[in-house]
């Protein structure tokens, strides 16, 4: 099986450089744009199921891939970004203006999160469940699109690639780009194999994450 977990496309947060985490805003008229070159990336044969973050950017992204392909989107809440606390709804401006200390800690290592922040563990362990799920109730020889958030990605990448919470706040996600994970012969999340990270098939503008 390959899971490819697909950011979402630019968001009204992206668009004004907000800090979103759980916060449930759509997507921006670029990001309308680039769900449907998403979309049209795709082909029949590509795709045999499709889930995604019950947050509204995610799913409005995945609506126009599912929408082409004829296939249903499976929510799961466990694929939702970080929930960052009272820092959701302020500019990353704003944040850093406010929380010098701790945004600094945070943007220089992905792992050190503010007090008021989901920790990095917690966010680990509900995406890899939302993961297991799929590939305990999906086909071995199935490819399934994950549409989810940029951190949440950041979360399985880090523990594939073994990366350090300095090396993982280097990287930056891009909307709509694609990282591929595949699990074969077995369904054991730990045999899986991350085969590419933030391979860009469409056109991007947005360098956060969040």
């Amino acid at each position: 099986m390959e899971i490819i977990l697909i950011r979402h496309a630019q968001s009204i947060g992206n668009e004004k450089d907000i800090v979103q985490g759980h916060t449930d805003e759509g997507l921006s008229e670029l990001g309308i744009e680039q769900a449907k070159q998403l979309a049209s990336y795709f082909k029949q044969s590509n795709l045999n199921a499709i889930y995604s973050s019950d947050l509204s950017r995610a799913i409005q992204t995945a609506k126009s891939t599912a929408e082409k392909l004829n296939l249903e989107i499976k929510i799961d809440p466990n694929l939702r970004e970080a929930d960052f606390g009272h820092s959701e709804g302020m500019t990353y401006k704003e944040v850093q203006e406010k929380f010098p200390e701790e945004y600094n800690r945070w943007n220089n290592n992905f792992f050190n999160r503010p007090g008021w922040f989901e920790s990095f563990e917690s966010h680990f362990i509900r995406v890899k469940s939302a993961l297991e799920k799929i590939l305990k109730n999906q086909d071995l020889n199935y490819r399934v699109a994950v549409f989810t958030h940029g951190g949440s990605i950041k979360t399985q990448l880090a523990y594939f690639n073994k990366l350090s919470g300095e090396e993982i706040a280097k990287l930056r996600t891009l909307n709509c780009s694609l990282t591929t994970i595949k699990f074969n012969p077995t369904k054991n999340y730990n045999d899986g194999k991350l085969i590419c990270y933030n391979e860009e098939v469409i056109k991007n503008s947005t360098k956060r994450d969040f």
